[in-house]
Formats: structure tokens, C-alpha cells, sequence
């Protein structure tokens, strides 16, 4: 999805506090997984998670991007990072914590490829273990048409990407429009993200048809929330 702006991604992202969502994903594992070890982090990003939870735990991760799966290797030498699909993947190890965050979730557009994404993550825990899934804005919370801009003024980076959200349906388009200025020149670049807008009450039930159940904490890590999940045979 950001193929285009990868090696600036965490550029852009700096305001988000990697290390305080960390923290507070600590406090849940502590609290819902004592004595977790292992995580997967799917949809993991550029590794900035990972490298904050390394601390404490083993973690691994898979992305659709390779150049997150690369930027992401570089970051966690300890980890295992994959190149793969959230909705049909499969690795050898089950994990104690199975985690989704900062709404990747809401890429996936369809209720089939959310719950089989859903079930991929259940047959990947460990006994006992929990799965987080930060979703995306319900349809309530989005407002389209507002112009958003976020700037980077480094000594060797300077990038603006602005955009005016969309809405189709229950679709929230995000069309991205990139200056990015670095000793080489200026380029352009534009990626156009299409994010599902679900329901709160209709994701618990894709959680249930992928034989999970599920609690929703309204603030969660970033105030979109968060699903802790479980599966439903207890196991």
C-alpha cells in the first residue's frame, strides 16, 4: 500500500508514540496472556512495534509490502519477518499474542476476507493465547471532505502529503498527493488507500463467524479502539 513512500514512512508517522502504545500493549498481554513470550504482529509495518516489544518478547511479523518486510528485518535482527497476505497465510509456529494494529484491518474490504483473515489469526495462537485488532473508523466517525496535511522538515528530507478523504458507500478513500524534496531533487508521488468503514457490532460478528470471541475496548491504543479476541472453544 505505501510501495511508493516506504523509505519515508516512518518519517511521516513520527508523531505516532510507538513506545507509549507499546506500553500500554505490555499492560494488556500482562493482564489478558501472563507469562506471553511470543507475538505476531500482522500488518506489521516498518518493524516500529517490534522493535519497542523486542524488548520483552520474541516477535515476528508479516506485511504485504516487501519493503516493509526489509525495513522491518533491519530494524528486529531477532525477529522472523514475511512477506504474506493476513487473509491466507501459513507459518509453522503458533504465538501467544496474535496483534493487528493501527487499523490494517480495514484494508480488507469484504466481510469474507475479513473473517478469513480472522480465522488465519486463531489458527495461528498458541493455547491460551489473545488476539488484538485495532480496526479502522466506524461509518459514524468518518468525515469526509477535510483537508489533512502532514509535513517533514529534516536536514535532508522534506515531504508533504496532503489529502481531502473520500467516501463511496462504506469505503473511506484516501487519496495521498506526495512533494518529496531530498538531495537528489523534488519527485511526486500518489497512493490512493481504500479502507472499510465497519460497524463495531458487525466486526464482533466476524469475529464470531471465525470462532472468535471477542470484548471491544473504545479506547484502546490510539482512541479507534481495540478488539481483544479469544477463541470460542476456549482453547
Amino acid at each position: 500500500m505505501f510501495s511508493e513512500t516506504a523509505e519515508i514512512y516512518d518519517a511521516i508517522y513520527a508523531f505516532k508514540d510507538y513506545g507509549r502504545e507499546s506500553l500500554k500493549i505490555r499492560q494488556l498481554i500482562a493482564r489478558e496472556r501472563p507469562g506471553a513470550r511470543t507475538i505476531l504482529d500482522i500488518a506489521c509495518g516498518t518493524g516500529e512495534h517490534a522493535r519497542f516489544l523486542s524488548t520483552d518478547f520474541e516477535v515476528d511479523g508479516i506485511d504485504l509490502d516487501p519493503k516493509f518486510v526489509e525495513i522491518a528485518r533491519a530494524k528486529n535482527p531477532a525477529g522472523r519477518f514475511w512477506v504474506a497476505d493476513m487473509r491466507a497465510f501459513q507459518l509453522e509456529k503458533r504465538y501467544d499474542v496474535v496483534q493487528c494494529l493501527f487499523s490494517s484491518i480495514g484494508y480488507l474490504l469484504t466481510a469474507e476476507d475479513t473473517i478469513a483473515a480472522l480465522t488465519c489469526f486463531r489458527t495461528h495462537l498458541a493455547p491460551g493465547g489473545v488476539i488484538l485488532v485495532e480496526p479502522w473508523l466506524s461509518p459514524e466517525e468518518y468525515k469526509p471532505g477535510w483537508q489533512h496535511m502532514i509535513t517533514v522538515d529534516e536536514p535532508d528530507l522534506k515531504v508533504c502529503r496532503m489529502s481531502v478523504p473520500e467516501r463511496i458507500g462504506d469505503v473511506s478513500i484516501l487519496h495521498f498527493h506526495y512533494l518529496i524534496a531530498t538531495n537528489e531533487g523534488v519527485r511526486r508521488a500518489e497512493e490512493v488507500h481504500r479502507l472499510a468503514l465497519v460497524p463495531t457490532e458487525q466486526m464482533a460478528s466476524h469475529f464470531e463467524a471465525a470462532g472468535l470471541r471477542c470484548v471491544f475496548d473504545s479506547v484502546g491504543l490510539s482512541d479507534r479502539g481495540l478488539f481483544i479476541a479469544r477463541p470460542l472453544d476456549g482453547r
